[in-house]
């Protein structure tokens, strides 16, 4: 890593078709966090989303084209008016852009498939992630999901502990605190290592509202 390392960096995740990330919701965030830490990080997990539209049924180029990409893209607007109008500037807040900073970066992709390997092997948090992913499918379809459905969606979930795990060395931070509006369980469980028993000290999870 280059340089000095920052000892915690808050990160705020925004989920792209989520209801709840609204223009007043996003500025209320950015303005709690940068007053508290200094400085905010926010990622929009658009491409990861693609894996949710294909399990609700569109195909994957509509998946990416008509609904992951530009919901994400409207989010990132979103934070960018929100920023604006705070005052701030990228060096208080970095929009993290998963195309072109995450997908191929070999960091993440080594990330990725150390989570996969946890999926695989471990039922535990197969499950907890497979509960997860049900119940936000189901809420979304408005009715039951397959099994096989659920483990397509599931890799929206995989891509972001990845994205966790890869993330304090991107920032080049110590320390990771994702910051959400509601508590996220199976995160929880795995950051504080109960389903393969390694703590994750560099993961810390904050619930702001």
């Amino acid at each position: 890593m280059r340089g000095k390392m920052n000892s915690n960096y808050p990160i705020i995740g925004m989920s792209p078709g989520n209801s709840y990330f609204k223009d007043g919701v996003v500025k209320e965030l950015l303005k709690i966090v940068v007053e508290k830490y200094g400085k905010a990080a926010v990622f929009v997990a658009d491409i990861p989303a693609i894996h949710t539209y294909v399990a609700l049924g569109y195909p994957e180029n509509r998946a990416r084209r008509d609904k992951a990409l530009p919901q994400g893209n409207a989010l990132k607007n979103r934070v960018k008016r929100a920023m604006e109008e705070l005052g701030y500037n990228e060096s208080q807040v970095k929009i993290i852009d998963w195309e072109s900073e995450v997908k191929n970066n070999t960091d993440f992709i080594q990330k990725y498939e150390e989570v996969i390997k946890l999926y695989s092997e471990n039922k535990e948090f197969e499950r907890a992630a497979n509960e997860t992913t049900r119940t936000v499918l189901e809420k979304t379809a408005e009715s039951m999901v397959s099994y096989e459905v659920v483990r397509i969606g599931v890799h929206y979930l995989l891509n972001e502990l990845a994205f966790l795990e890869f993330v304090p060395q991107f920032l080049e931070s110590q320390k990771v605190i994702y910051i959400y509006h509601k508590p996220w369980p199976v995160y929880d469980s795995y950051r504080k290592g109960e389903f393969d028993g390694k703590p994750r000290t560099y993961l810390d999870f904050e619930i702001v509202t």
